[in-house]
């Protein structure tokens, strides 16, 4: 496999890709990976153009209530909890179906299709 090295690179950028890693349970070497996969993907989306914003999933992951400590919240909290998620969701950036848009069940079927297609020859010598 290619190596990868980095010449003069920031130590404050190393350091914050550091943090990142320990908190995904990462190596720096394998955060790496990840966050340039990322950036390829979304550079690919974006048609070969190099801008792109980040949102992360979370603001904070500390800011995530795991489910065990859900059973610890009132109602109140609860209620408090999902209204910041629908803000969030809410502030997310909007985009058009076309209405020549296949409906989901649609989509399914034929990926379901596509799947059988493909697996069904290879089963064949199974009885």
């Amino acid at each position: 496999m290619p190596a990868l090295q980095v010449k003069d690179f920031p130590s404050d950028l190393y350091d914050q890709l550091r943090e990142c890693a320990a908190a995904q349970d990462r190596s720096i070497s394998q955060q790496t990976v990840h966050v340039l996969r990322e950036y390829l993907r979304a550079y690919r989306q974006g048609g070969g153009s190099a801008s792109w914003v980040v949102r992360p999933v979370v603001e904070r992951p500390d800011a995530v209530l795991r489910t065990s400590d859900r059973t610890a919240e009132t109602p109140e909290e609860r209620a408090e909890r999902r209204r910041k998620l629908f803000e969030r969701i809410d502030a997310l950036p909007k985009f058009e179906v076309p209405d020549d848009f296949p409906e989901p069940a649609e989509i399914v079927r034929q990926m379901r299709e596509e799947h059988d297609d493909r697996i069904v020859p290879e089963l064949s010598h199974i009885r």
